[in-house]
């Protein structure tokens, strides 16, 4: 096993602040918190080192990297779910599970082989048997590694507790990897935020990989009991539910060996001009993801925002996490969109002003929706009355276009439910669902 680093800042602010308070009880909830959360075997800060020539020697999904980094009881997770499902009320954990972290090759959008970090959560069974997977997608954290996934640590920055909400589904044994977007985990590469293709190659990547661990036993270093079912889903949160559909819109081409049963998305956000419209504050990040991807000559930053937000743009697009940003830039697109870009992606939802004014954008908005390509695969949309992220009649629309496209779509409004809870209000609907379309009810 490779040496354990806390290499990541975060983590050592929090030990830094615990420690300052000499008179803090060993048994304060905020010691027992941090203790809780933190993880004594992975290195959170694992960067991807592999050289260009390791990389195209092998195929996407490849596994280039195996640790098994933890043990959980049934009672574990279930502890730790006091801070996820606080609103909701902790889902009884019916088994335990095994974490591995993974490394394995992917391809980013200009087919240039890459390496993506992930998290295996595998089911502790009683007796072996097979059990549906589920590829699980990260709602927006940021693009630069300090605001990656795998080193969130809850007590310090609500992500999401994605650690916790994997195990969950661990716990009613549904085998599930959370790959993290592509350019984590690799100093020099920004997220390639909302980037159809990468999020695709990522999440049917994984799909790859999950088989590859299972077929290679050398790397699991551990008995497991679950193996995989014939079933695979691919699911998300908000900007996950994005990546769900770009997997399924892109599978025939990238992956035609790969069948997907259904797809989950809690909150989904597939229209990216809509979440431009609706939540501009992600728009930044949105609009430096396809400076860099499409080129500045194509997609110029200074075109599209007001310019006391381009003085900064660089160091905020890079320094600031999601919970940073959302402080950081406003939530009126009149106070963050130059006029003409304002105008042209409010007047019309048909996007014909856009199309005339800036045919550039208009042409990689319409480029980088996922879901809209008549996918045609059952899919569980889970939606809160009170998610102002994604607000229902953008839901409802795209639930439509699924429909259109030949989906059998199960929507649930829930009730009371803001975009951040909706990972927990739909956790049970969301397996009971899997199970479903698996056939292992």
């Amino acid at each position: 096993m490779k040496s354990v680093l806390f290499t990541s800042a975060l983590l050592l602010l929090a030990g830094s602040s615990l420690a300052a308070d000499q008179n803090a009880s060993p048994q304060s909830p905020a010691a027992s918190a941090a203790s809780l959360f933190a993880d004594p075997h992975a290195d959170p800060a694992h960067t991807l080192d592999y050289s260009l020539d390791e990389l195209a020697a092998v195929e996407p999904g490849t596994i280039l990297f195996v640790e098994h980094l933890d043990s959980f009881t049934a009672q574990d997770i279930e502890a730790r779910g006091d801070w996820l499902f606080a609103d909701t009320g902790i889902p009884p954990a019916h088994t335990g599970a095994e974490l591995f972290l993974l490394h394995f090759r992917s391809t980013d959008v200009d087919g240039t082989p890459t390496p993506i970090r992930a998290q295996l959560f595998i089911p502790i069974l009683e007796e072996p048997g097979e059990r549906p997977v589920q590829v699980f997608a990260a709602g927006t954290t940021g693009v630069s590694e300090r605001c990656a996934p795998i080193i969130e640590n809850p007590v310090l920055n609500r992500w999401g507790d994605y650690r916790t909400n994997m195990l969950a589904y661990a716990s009613r044994e549904i085998i599930t990897i959370f790959p993290e977007y592509l350019g984590f985990g690799l100093p020099d590469v920004p997220q390639r935020y909302f980037s159809k293709v990468a999020e695709a190659h990522v999440m049917l990547d994984a799909a790859r990989a999950v088989r590859n661990f299972y077929a290679s036993p050398d790397k699991q270093e551990i008995e497991l009991t679950a193996h995989p079912a014939g079933a695979l889903f691919m699911s998300g949160y908000s900007q996950g539910g994005h990546a769900a559909h770009a997997a399924a819109d892109l599978q025939p081409e990238y992956a035609p060996e790969i069948e997907i049963t259904g797809l989950i998305g809690f909150g989904q956000t597939n229209d990216v001009a809509m979440l431009m419209r609706e939540m501009p504050y992600y728009s930044p990040y949105i609009i430096y993801t396809y400076a860099e991807i499409y080129g500045v000559e194509v997609i110029d930053p200074a075109d599209y925002l007001l310019p006391r937000w381009m003085e900064t743009f660089q160091a905020d697009i890079m320094g600031l996490c999601v919970e940073e940003f959302q402080h950081h830039y406003p939530r009126n697109g009149q106070d963050l969109f130059t006029p003409e870009f304002y105008r042209a992606l409010h007047n019309d939802l048909e996007g014909f002003r856009m199309a005339r004014v800036f045919p550039e954008m208009a042409r990689v908005l319409r480029e980088n929706r996922a879901g809209f390509d008549g996918h045609g695969l059952p899919t569980l949309v889970l939606h809160g009355d009170r998610d102002i992220i994604v607000t229902t009649p953008a839901q409802d629309r795209f639930v439509e276009a699924l429909r259109r496209g030949g989906s059998e779509v199960q929507y649930t409004i829930m009730p009371g439910a803001h975009h951040r809870h909706t990972r927990q209000a739909g956790f049970e609907e969301s397996v009971e669902w899997m199970f479903t379309q698996a056939g292992l009810q």
